[in-house]
């Protein structure tokens, strides 16, 4: 049972994270974790929210597994996912099905077998939510995560299996659990 201090904080977190989405969302928004109640109590408004998400899930990692990049990116896109042109999702990839409009690949992306771009997270303290933007010319490894929150510049190439838990300047090759630039002939 909810107290009315916990209904209050309720309203108020639905407010704050509304007005978030509302603006540039440049920074993540960061939920702290509640004993009382759950982060889908802030974040999905009720029942049509939670069957939106449910088709979402649907389209974007079941169907969207087994269908051609070109199919894919189309499908992306009508999910909200902001895909310039020549951009290539290799099969496996997982884009996140809560907040695909968050996402944005810019022209000539490639995103590699398996990677994951994740535009939340729920940890032991807090809920996080942030854009995921991977830059003009990128490619994003096979099996790499992309952290919400996170802007991966410009022609960057993330090494297989990379954790991006930052923002990568233009230009860098990174690798590594957490990802960090590469030096020498590791990748050429």
């Amino acid at each position: 049972m909810l107290s009315d201090d916990d209904r209050r904080r309720i309203k108020s977190e639905k407010r704050a994270f509304r007005d978030w989405w509302a603006g540039d969302r440049r920074e993540p928004f960061v939920l702290p974790r509640r004993e009382n109640y759950g982060v889908c109590a802030v974040i999905l408004p009720g029942p049509l929210a939670n069957l939106a998400l449910g088709l979402r899930y649907v389209a974007m990692l079941v169907i969207g597994r087994m269908l051609t990049s070109w199919v894919r990116v189309r499908l992306y896109r009508l999910m909200g996912v902001r895909i310039g042109r020549g951009v290539y999702i290799a099969p496996g990839v997982f884009l996140d099905a809560f907040y695909p409009r968050l996402i944005e690949l810019e022209d000539g992306c490639f995103l590699g077998i398996g990677c994951r771009l994740l535009a939340h997270e729920y940890t032991t303290a807090a809920f996080r939510v942030g854009r995921v933007r991977i830059g003009k010319g990128s490619v994003i490894g096979g099996w790499s995560i992309v952290r919400s929150g996170v802007t991966v510049g410009r022609g960057v190439t993330t090494g297989l299996g990379s954790v991006v838990v930052a923002d990568v300047p233009d230009g860098l090759t990174v690798g590594g659990v957490p990802a960090k630039p590469l030096k020498g002939r590791e990748y050429a």
